[in-house]
């Protein structure tokens, strides 16, 4: 096998060639910097966020394809992927697992305590995600859980305090997590029945469509209500009109349940994501 393959099968394994993942993870982290600091975040904390974020992605990707390469070779969308391959050796993804760990440790060291024990919970939600899979009905939970917990990150290392605000903005992004990655469930629905594997798309059956389309909406709802809470100037909800589009354009994606339209509908959540961070600079900066 050459290097050039070896590298490449390692970046395939983090993701370098797929970034709607870490930037859906991303938008709502920097939306928080600027709501809870009212426009005016410390943008070292904010470049080491976005360091971060880039490098806690790719160790989850890493241990969700160890803890699933014994499935995802009969998934259509994951049987190419380095584990299943050969390409990686399961001990050398978790040789990489624990290196961006300990790289996404090392930037703690310029962050305060209360950020360290809100990241070590963080960790042990996105090391536990993969495995909910096969035990949890909805393990969108987990994950919702998970990818929200940047905003909480963010609270401690900017306020030192896990404020109101910060739970406002954690809630509304984890319900937008529970739609978005309903519709991604929704493109393996069928590979996840056929090998045994739980998700939002099998738990809700023939009313997905409807989980999908009230998660979006609650979290609308939330998102709207902070800016009517923080008194934001009204161009914030701009931000708010876009989403409720973006939500109708996704429903005509999914209610066909065609594999590939639902993919799409996941991918075009990144549009939200920008949005969302749209909607914050302008209600604080105008």
């Amino acid at each position: 096998m050459k290097h050039t393959d070896k590298i490449l099968g390692f970046f395939k394994l983090i993701r370098v060639d797929k970034p709607v993942g870490t930037l859906l993870l991303l938008w709502p982290t920097l939306s928080a910097f600027i709501v809870l600091t009212q426009g005016s975040p410390n943008y070292f904390l904010l470049s080491l966020f976005v360091l971060g974020t880039f490098l806690m992605r790719s160790a989850g990707c890493v241990i969700n394809d160890y803890f699933d390469m014994e499935f995802d070779g009969s998934v259509q969308r994951t049987k190419d992927r380095p584990l299943v391959t050969g390409i990686v050796k399961p001990s050398e993804a978790l040789i990489l697992f624990f290196f961006l760990i300990f790289l996404s440790g090392l930037l703690l060291n310029w962050m305060n305590w209360l950020t360290i024990k809100v990241a070590a919970f963080g960790l042990v939600l996105a090391t536990f995600y993969p495995l909910t899979k096969r035990f949890f009905a909805i393990p969108q939970f987990f994950l919702g859980l998970a990818f929200s917990w940047g905003i909480l990150m963010v609270s401690a290392a900017e306020l030192n305090r896990i404020n109101y605000i910060s739970i406002i903005l954690f809630a509304s992004c984890f319900f937008w997590i529970l739609a978005y990655d309903t519709a991604y469930a929704m493109s393996d629905k069928e590979d996840d029945l056929k090998i045994g594997l739980r998700s939002s798309a099998l738990t809700f059956g023939d009313k997905v469509v409807h989980f999908f389309i009230c998660f979006q909406i609650l979290s609308l709802a939330i998102w709207s209500s902070l800016g009517y809470i923080l008194n934001m100037h009204p161009a914030f909800y701009i931000s708010s009109a876009l989403w409720l589009y973006l939500i109708t354009y996704q429903y005509n994606l999914i209610k066909s349940y065609d594999r590939q339209s639902c993919f799409l509908a996941f991918k075009n959540n990144n549009w939200v994501g920008v949005s969302l961070l749209t909607g914050s600079i302008l209600g604080t900066s105008l």
